[in-house]
């Protein structure tokens, strides 16, 4: 499926395009502390959120008549959330995300699965990928439909002119 002959774009949000790390405490080995994640959740703490470089660069392709822009994100994305990526001109064709998973027991898979299942209806064509998560480059880097953008090193790159 190519979306109408455009080319396929995945962005994450968290880390990737948004810096929400004043809202997103760790657990002492690395993982999300889910519990304070959710304490966090509020209006007010999204909208303190900032934009990442890569930010740009997924508003530079919406523009585009080139490119099908989808946000694949293993948050639960609400009204608060969709306000903030309005305010910052931050446009999509398509999300995915907890709230319309394709399968009910998504809870339980790690992010890098879960976004396999999530962008799964893509496996047979060709799309780029921007993630900041480890473990998700590490597993997409495998499969050879995928071009995987580390969004670490990306940002990286916009932000200092490496």
């Amino acid at each position: 499926m190519r979306k109408g002959h455009k080319k396929i774009v995945v962005f994450d949000l968290d880390g990737t395009i948004i810096d929400s790390t004043h809202r997103t405490p760790n657990n002492p080995d690395g993982t999300l502390n889910l519990q304070g994640y959710y304490k966090n959740r509020s209006r007010e703490n999204i909208f303190k959120d900032t934009l990442l470089p890569l930010a740009e660069v997924m508003r530079k392709m919406y523009k585009s008549d080139k490119y099908h822009v989808v946000v694949c994100t293993a948050r639960e994305i609400d009204q608060d959330d969709l306000d903030f990526l309005q305010h910052h001109n931050l446009q999509f064709d398509e999300i995915l995300e907890r709230n319309n998973c394709r399968k009910k027991y998504h809870w339980g898979l790690t992010d890098p699965l879960y976004k396999t299942k999530q962008l799964k209806e893509y496996k047979h064509t060709e799309y780029t990928f921007y993630d900041d998560a480890k473990p998700t480059i590490e597993l997409f880097e495998t499969y050879p439909n995928v071009n995987m953008v580390d969004a670490n090193q990306a940002n990286g790159v916009f932000q200092y002119g490496i």
